[in-house]
């Protein structure tokens, strides 16, 4: 129980809050914070640095976002763009449903504020755990493996449709700049699904062409979160400009464990060979086909794990924007080279424990993780 008063501690780097702590406990807590504010500073030095490894390897630092505060908080840790605007917020945050002009002025205002214009949009991730009323709230036994994202919109196709415009639209030249405009669709699962979305998108550029309305180039592309879309990955390459991968729902449906299951969320491991497995081959196909991958998950926000897929070939990653700082100064410190050997055998050997040889490795090369 919390009482008008009480002095708190919210410690979110261990996920521990304190109430009423001692005087000492409270002193070592004060110190933390002021070391934390500090390293913030220290590492903000590096806003304006290439996010290049020690031996010469470029990695994108991109930002996840729910907001245009969110794209001005990644425009001042130095971002180089928005690899995830996640619409659904501006839908779950509206009295009602926003139309095509609505969304269009918060696109717009979105692109405005982020680094260098460059946003990649995913359309709705509406289902599980986020409902909307006018959507319906139908009950499910199992929601995250039900009627949900692209699913959803399959099924309301006019909604979706009026997204699909509205983010065309936004992707018209402005007179101050030029958008770099992407579009991503979520719970992609097969090959089928691809194609009618591709075509959905094609109807509407008819549509606004028709109309005279003015819009502009937008890439397309698949978010892989379902095992399916990763096992089938170069069957789907040829339908899309570039890949993100979702990390999150991609582990949970990979080890079947809910990872906000208490019971269960031990199995969400992200670094399990199993995992790490699946990813690298995501990642090797893209690479071969020179089609752009980014992974936008938590994996991406860890200085451990992003150092792990530098290690299995990735090149982009995108992350809410104070996780930039730090990943940048992981980048910085390691060599690529040495940790794609590293992780490659670790994968060959099947070690027992990844996270403890991965974090041996840091430790003896001297890479920065702990941020």
């Amino acid at each position: 129980q919390v009482k008008n008063g009480d002095v708190v501690v919210v410690d979110g780097r261990d996920g521990h809050v304190l109430i009423n702590p001692d005087a000492e406990t409270q002193s070592a807590y004060r110190k933390l914070q002021r070391e934390f504010f500090d390293l913030k500073d220290a590492l903000a030095e590096n806003r304006d640095q290439p996010a290049m490894s020690a031996d010469g390897q470029a990695v994108q630092l991109l930002a996840n976002i729910n907001s245009v505060a969110d794209a001005r908080a990644a425009q001042a840790m130095g971002a180089s763009g928005i690899g995830l605007f996640r619409t659904e917020y501006l839908f779950l945050t509206h009295p009602s449903v926003p139309d095509e002009e609505e969304q269009l002025a918060a696109y717009r205002e979105i692109i405005a504020a982020s680094p260098q214009h460059q946003v990649t949009i995913r359309t709705l991730d509406l289902g599980g755990d986020k409902t909307t009323p006018y959507l319906g709230h139908a009950r499910e036994a199992n929601p995250f493996l039900g009627w949900r994202s692209i699913r959803l919109s399959f099924e309301h196709p006019e909604f979706f449709a009026t997204q699909l415009r509205a983010i065309l639209r936004a992707a018209a030249p402005e007179p101050e700049y030029l958008p770099r405009v992407q579009m991503m669709f979520p719970m992609i699962t097969t090959l089928e699904e691809l194609r009618r979305v591709r075509a959905m998108v094609d109807k509407e550029i008819r549509h606004l062409q028709d109309q005279g309305k003015p819009f502009g180039p937008v890439k397309l592309g698949l978010m892989v979160e379902v095992p399916a879309a990763a096992i089938a990955i170069d069957m789907l390459l040829d339908e899309v400009d570039f890949v993100s991968i979702g990390t999150n729902d991609l582990v949970q449906y990979l080890m079947a464990a809910d990872r906000d299951n208490p019971r269960v969320n031990h199995l969400c491991q992200p670094l399990s060979p199993a995992v790490l497995r699946v990813l690298s081959n995501v990642i090797r196909e893209a690479n071969a086909r020179q089609k752009p991958v980014t992974v936008c998950g938590e994996m991406a926000g860890s200085p451990l794990e992003a150092m792990t897929l530098i290690g299995l070939g990735l090149r982009s990653v995108s992350m809410a924007p104070a996780s930039i700082g730090p990943i940048k100064a992981m980048i910085l410190s390691l060599n690529a080279e040495k940790v794609t050997d590293c992780v490659e055998s670790l994968l060959k050997e099947g070690a027992k424990d990844v996270r403890a040889n991965l974090l041996k490795f840091a430790e003896n090369e001297g890479v920065e993780i702990d941020h």
